[in-house]
């Protein structure tokens, strides 16, 4: 029976770098998407329950184990007639000196393929999204003012729930924004000083021009859902991660994805 340095053609002293370099030249070998041999695929399984194995420190030293008592030298018989004049107890102690039978291997996992295939598109999607969590926060830090905006429109809106009652906003649109707010009912022609974000628009502070600018709503990414990019980069730093396994990669950038459209509806919804 092969063993899994035999699997991957290395030496059982093999460093991580040389069983690493050896699962990618055997696996680009017997890809199914390289190749239809179905000795091939099961090459493949074959393959990647090994890697698994090996890759993995902990792992690895139990199986070195296993390996070491599978080796082990059976102990020799005694003589027909020593045995014939032992107890049954003593015989029983003869039996325990076999060493006991190796745990079995791991079970080829049947999805290792398809994980491996797009594994490399979800990490490069969460490269980018950790591109876009940086444009965020500098679009956070990075404000533009608008000065003597005259309110155009005026909206009022009415919401009503079993837990707040009804509650009432209004949406303003002026030359360069349009935002909404719980607190303020200006008229239109109110002259305002607003202040949003240089990338995605996001209006920061506003107030009417010469008085205290006022937080706007806070119901936006950069308020009381900052917690959604904030996820998005940590979600995005592990599926980018170059030793993160193929599954989990596969897992952070669905995670991500998910997190991005809620990141779009706050963008575009405010």
């Amino acid at each position: 029976m092969s063993t899994f340095y035999e699997t991957l053609e290395v030496s059982e002293q093999a460093t991580p770098e040389q069983i690493r370099r050896a699962y990618r030249r055997l696996v680009l070998l017997t890809h199914p998407d390289r190749t239809p041999d179905p000795a091939a695929h099961e090459r493949y399984l074959a393959i990647n329950a090994a890697y698994d194995v090996l890759s993995q420190p902990a792992r690895r030293q139990l199986y070195d184990a296993a390996l070491a008592i599978r080796r082990r030298p059976v102990a020799p018989l005694a003589p027909a007639a020593a045995v014939g004049s032992a107890s049954s107890r003593d015989r029983a102690r003869a039996r325990r000196r076999y060493p006991a039978a190796p745990p079995p291997g791991p079970r080829p996992d049947p999805y290792a393929h398809i994980y491996a295939r797009y594994a490399p598109w979800g990490q490069r999607f969460c490269q980018l999204m950790l591109v876009f969590c940086s444009l965020l926060l500098l679009d956070c830090c990075l404000t533009r003012e608008y000065r003597g905006e005259q309110v155009q429109t005026v909206e009022r809106h009415s919401m009503s729930s079993r837990r707040s009652g009804s509650v009432t906003y209004y949406t303003f649109r002026t030359p360069h924004a349009r935002f909404r707010s719980y607190d303020y009912d200006w008229a239109r022609g109110t002259l305002l000083t607003i202040r949003r974000s240089a990338l995605f628009g996001q209006i920061r502070e506003v107030g009417v021009q010469g008085q205290v600018l006022q937080p706007a709503d806070r119901v936006s990414i950069y308020g009381n859902f900052f917690f959604a990019p904030l996820l998005l980069a940590v979600l995005a730093a592990v599926g980018a991660w170059p030793r993160a396994s193929h599954a989990l990669v596969l897992n952070c950038s669905v995670g991500a994805g998910l997190l991005l459209l809620v990141v779009f509806y706050f963008l575009y919804s405010s």
